[in-house]
């Protein structure tokens, strides 16, 4: 009888075996240091960029342009507006990983479409190639790429034989120190809203493909910090743009209160940023009385169960 069960349980688990292993490359994807096809990759789009100088720049001083997002980039960062107001005539993305949100936004900075996303497994802006970190700041697509039967190399330079695992679109980013981030689909849908990948930013495979077709080479990126990634650059003595894009994420009192010590030529703009612009009543919100969103309710790796990733 101990032998009939010690077969039919060896069995099982050669059946089970691949199952699992198939589940854990899909859920793995873009844990890579390289990828080779965007060596040698042609954009699926031909679209060049257009020079600053052959278009009209925007006045974001206009009211048409007060009810979005821009007056709140503006506060943040002047030069990300000055660029904006040259550069996002058709729109313009924003990475929220405060949010877990991929943004599209028009010309006036009203979100048009807003999708779920996945990003890296570690806090902090990006320094180097290989560093497992999402980037941060003011970037542009860079070519559109059917990513279809790409392959992942892992950090041991071991190369799946599943394809498809950065989905069936891939947006490469000018990140100035690597060519391997971009915005691509995922064959781990459930990875959505968690903090798992080694940089890229992963969308559904239904989301990438209606992004794909409402942004072109050229199309501003801006990609910002979350509480966690904020803390992680505070300790490493760097600092990158951040403003929120929706009420509730502004910075807390601890957040202004060091910003202020660090640099105190921007008192006034900090104490400015206390106030928030509820963008779909245009109401002002003192952040004291909104509540914070706490770090658990973004996603880690360790909050996911561990045969997916």
């Amino acid at each position: 009888m101990n032998r009939r069960c010690l077969y039919v349980v060896s069995i099982a688990l050669m059946l089970l075996t691949p199952c699992c292993r198939k589940a854990q490359d899909n859920a793995r994807e873009d844990t890579t240091t390289d990828i080779a096809e965007l060596d040698t990759a042609v954009p699926l789009n031909d679209t060049t960029i257009v020079p600053s100088d052959t278009v009209a720049v925007a006045d974001f001083t206009e009211p048409e342009y007060a009810d979005g997002v821009i007056p709140s980039i503006r506060a943040a960062s002047p030069e990300y507006a000055d660029k904006l107001a040259q550069e996002g005539q058709d729109g313009f993305i924003i990475v929220d990983k405060a949010r877990m949100k991929v943004i599209l936004y028009d010309a006036y900075g009203i979100p048009l479409k807003t999708y779920g996303m996945a990003c890296s497994k570690k806090y902090g802006d990006k320094h180097k190639k290989a560093d497992n970190r999402t980037p941060e700041g003011y970037f542009h697509v860079k070519g559109i790429y059917d990513s279809t039967d790409w392959l992942f190399t892992d950090d041991n330079g071991k190369t799946s034989k599943v394809k498809g695992q950065f989905g069936p679109r891939f947006i490469r980013l000018d990140i100035p120190v690597t060519t391997q981030i971009g915005i691509h689909g995922t064959r781990a849908p459930w990875s959505i809203g968690h903090r798992v990948s080694h940089g890229c930013i992963r969308i559904t495979n239904e989301n990438i493909m209606e992004l794909v077709n409402l942004v072109h080479t050229g199309m501003p990126v801006i990609v910002i910090p979350g509480k966690r990634d904020r803390a992680v650059n505070r300790e490493e003595g760097h600092e990158t743009v951040y403003f929120a894009t929706a009420p509730g994420f502004e910075l807390g009192a601890s957040e202004l209160k060091a910003e202020v010590k660090r640099k105190p030529d921007k008192i006034e703009s900090a104490a400015d940023s206390l106030k928030s612009v509820n963008q779909n009543t245009g109401e002002i919100t003192n952040p004291d009385t909104l509540p914070q969103s706490p770090a658990s309710n973004v996603n880690t790796a360790d909050s996911v169960p561990n045969q997916y990733f």
